[in-house]
């Protein structure tokens, strides 16, 4: 009789154990759904709504509380933990990136095409365009932060200004928001004539050519090549 109670009480805490480890479900049988809030310390919560948008599953939502730079999240655990994961990778102090900026001046020429031996790096992307003269006019790199303005002066005229935008990791781009090119002129180099005006995302690590020209005819051209890094 007493193996039977004791049987009986196992049997009990079995049963209660499995339900406690039981993933909660609604009325109808499906999964529950999570509900998270997430503060964001150095990033804003509309950049990190972007970031998580492909994670949710189709019953998962997400609201922005600008009030707070915060996102209240709405979907299954499993993916809850993968959203928490991105998030944290996001929400980080503003990282540090190198930028560097090359301006390559292009012509059309008659006979074979002429590529600076300094240029071999980027030669085969440059061999693409509709030039065939290729010579280094400027180079120069700039580090920052996100957020951080940055201003690039070469000795031949040529300036390059800018802001370090926000470092996106689904991606690994950061964005240079306000890029303008431009060439000091005048007697006392006071007088900068803007060349180039954009903003853009650059994929870390990635060869970017950029081309401003007075037409697309134009028998010369800058070439503007921009690379990321870390």
């Amino acid at each position: 009789m007493k193996f039977k109670r004791v049987f009986l009480m196992i049997s009990m805490m079995l049963a209660l154990t499995g339900a406690a480890f039981a993933e909660p479900a609604t009325a109808d049988g499906k999964p529950a759904l999570a509900v998270r809030s997430f503060s964001f310390k150095f990033k804003q919560a509309d950049k990190a709504a972007a970031a998580i948008k492909p994670l949710l599953s189709p019953e998962g939502s997400m609201s922005i509380q600008p009030s707070t730079n915060s996102l209240v999240v709405t979907d299954r655990a499993e993916n809850m933990k993968a959203v928490a994961k991105l998030i944290g990778d996001f929400d980080k102090e503003p990282q540090s990136f190198r930028l560097y900026v090359r301006i390559v001046g292009a012509s059309r020429v008659e006979g074979t095409p002429k590529i600076a031996d300094d240029l071999k790096d980027v030669a085969r992307k440059l061999a693409i365009l509709p030039y065939n003269a290729f010579e280094s006019v400027g180079e120069a790199t700039v580090q920052g932060k996100e957020g951080d303005p940055g201003l690039i002066d070469m000795s031949t005229g040529y300036r390059a200004n800018f802001k370090f935008g926000e470092y996106d990791p689904a991606s690994d781009s950061i964005a240079v928001k306000d890029l303008q090119i431009g060439k000091l002129t005048g007697a006392q180099h006071d007088q900068l004539t803007s060349l180039l005006k954009t903003s853009l995302n650059l994929s870390i690590g990635q060869t970017y050519i950029l081309g401003a020209s007075k037409t697309p005819q134009s028998q010369r051209a800058l070439m503007i090549v921009l690379v990321a890094r870390r």
